[in-house]
């Protein structure tokens, strides 16, 4: 019972929040001179770019509704975000600024996880996969 009245107190208090922690170390930038979908820039980009080393961080509290933007270990932005699964699976990340169309489609599985970062504008669409990426623990 004891346990029980502890964990009545703690849940809303967001001991267990939902964070998804994703840290980047390589990506590959792929643009496409057209609005079109991330499978079709995945597999015949106008303009792919070499693979570049980063150190980027995404913090996304799905609780909060917000995405927290690291690089380099400096908090560049928090903004709010919209999440949805699509079809195969995957969490559809949209983060939400103003005049802006883009976000993140991860996949979390053990087997074979994948990460992008998409942005539509007009008349382009930019890809940027994560080629050396991990998914870290909310500890």
């Amino acid at each position: 019972m004891k346990w029980l009245i502890i964990f009545a107190v703690l849940l809303p208090l967001g001991v267990f929040s939902q964070k998804v922690i994703l840290q980047i170390n390589e990506r590959q930038e792929l643009v496409s001179y057209r609005e079109t979908s991330l499978d079709s820039v995945l597999a015949n980009p106008d303009l792919p770019y070499p693979v570049e080393s980063v150190d980027v961080r995404y913090v996304l509290d799905l609780d909060e509704k917000t995405s927290s933007y690291y690089v380099g270990g400096a908090l560049t932005s928090v903004l709010p975000i919209d999440t949805y699964f699509n079809e195969t699976g995957g969490l559809v990340v949209k983060i939400l600024e103003d005049g802006f169309d883009y976000g993140l489609l991860i996949h979390t599985d053990e087997g074979s996880p994948s990460a992008m970062w998409y942005w539509y504008a007009q008349g382009m669409t930019t890809v940027k996969k994560m080629v050396n990426f991990e998914f870290i623990k909310n500890s």
